[in-house]
């Protein structure tokens, strides 16, 4: 939950048949909205135009310096 990169926009991946998870998801999701944040699919994070990653994966508008 203290992760310097967790913030708006961020996106978490969760693997289906990693052994923990099962146990420790309603924790994590929990824990997220106790801080604020709110649970969107992804389709709603990913900008499809006018945008691309930067080396952290981050969404910035094209043309942009980093």
């Amino acid at each position: 939950m203290e992760h310097k990169h967790l913030g708006n926009g961020s996106i978490i991946l969760f693997h289906n048949d990693a052994k923990y998870t099962p146990k420790v998801l309603d924790t994590i999701l929990k824990g997220i909205k106790e801080k604020g944040f709110e649970i969107v699919p992804i389709s709603q994070l990913i900008h499809r135009e006018n945008f691309e990653m930067d080396h952290e994966g981050r969404q910035i508008p094209k043309g942009k310096d980093v």
